[in-house]
């Protein structure tokens, strides 16, 4: 095998290898965009709780059922910081903390982004190189071909 096919035998390894990291990067990043959208929901449920002047909500309970009932006290809100730990804080505090936790999901989501663009770049530098070489060796077979015997 030719130091030139060895190269390109390494580049297609690599191309895999940045293949699997994107699509790894791509399902982190889709995980942080539900757990951005579920951080808004919840801040703006917290928000609106303490402001709407309503005697019923409805509380949904799986599979698109909701049942109703009276709003909640919105003073004190129980929030999980991690590791199956809930603590209670008042609606001020639990608005800080998300709006920081959100703030967070969008950091790691724009680093995922550039992270995924650098990876694309060079697949497609990889992919470029790798066709060129194949097309170098098409070149190389034409006239072989065309020889009588």
């Amino acid at each position: 095998m030719s130091s030139e096919e060895e190269r390109m035998n390494r580049l297609l390894m690599e191309s895999r290898m940045l293949e699997s990291t994107f699509n790894e990067l791509s399902n982190r990043q889709g995980m942080l965009e539900r757990m951005l959208i579920e951080s808004r929901a919840s801040l703006d449920t917290i928000k609106e709780i303490g402001s709407a002047a309503t005697d019923e909500v409805l509380v949904p309970v799986g599979a698109g059922v909701m049942l109703r009932g009276s709003p909640p006290k919105a003073d004190k809100v129980l929030v999980g910081i991690g590791a199956n730990v809930v603590v209670e804080k008042t609606r001020d505090e639990a608005v800080k903390i998300l709006e920081g936790r959100a703030k967070n999901i969008e950091e790691n989501i724009i680093a995922i982004l550039s992270q995924r663009n650098q990876i694309a770049q060079r697949l497609e530098a990889d992919r470029r190189t790798l066709q060129a070489f194949i097309d170098r060796q098409e070149q190389e077979q034409q006239p072989q071909q065309g020889l009588p015997r």
